[in-house]
């Protein structure tokens, strides 16, 4: 009895990933495209502006300040804190300048 022999069929199935491949990447782009296109079509929303009393405008712009006031205060100790730092640093330097003498190992 004779097997019957097989074929090579790797051709066919790189032209089915092929196709698979580009039918999938179709897809995305029609889906990319319409996504797109929709929401270029919607309306755009308009909002009314809030009325704020005058008291209310000026409550606002006082918190606005003292938030940055805040902000900047604690600006100005972090920089005075890496300045006292740096001193002490350069202090420590200094005064171990001429306590160190290369000849002594």
């Amino acid at each position: 009895m004779e097997q019957p022999k097989l074929r090579d069929e790797r051709g066919v199935a790189m032209l089915l990933e092929l196709v698979l491949v580009a039918a999938v990447l179709a897809l995305v782009g029609i889906a990319l495209y319409q996504s797109n296109h929709h929401a270029a079509d919607a309306p755009a929303v308009s909002s009314r502006p809030t009325t704020v009393s005058a008291s209310g405008a000026a409550d606002l712009a006082a918190k606005a300040v003292q938030q940055d006031a805040d902000s900047d205060a604690s600006l100005s100790a972090t920089t005075d804190s890496s300045a006292d730092e740096l001193t002490s640093i350069d202090n420590d330097a200094t005064n171990l300048g001429d306590s160190f003498n290369e000849n002594n190992f």
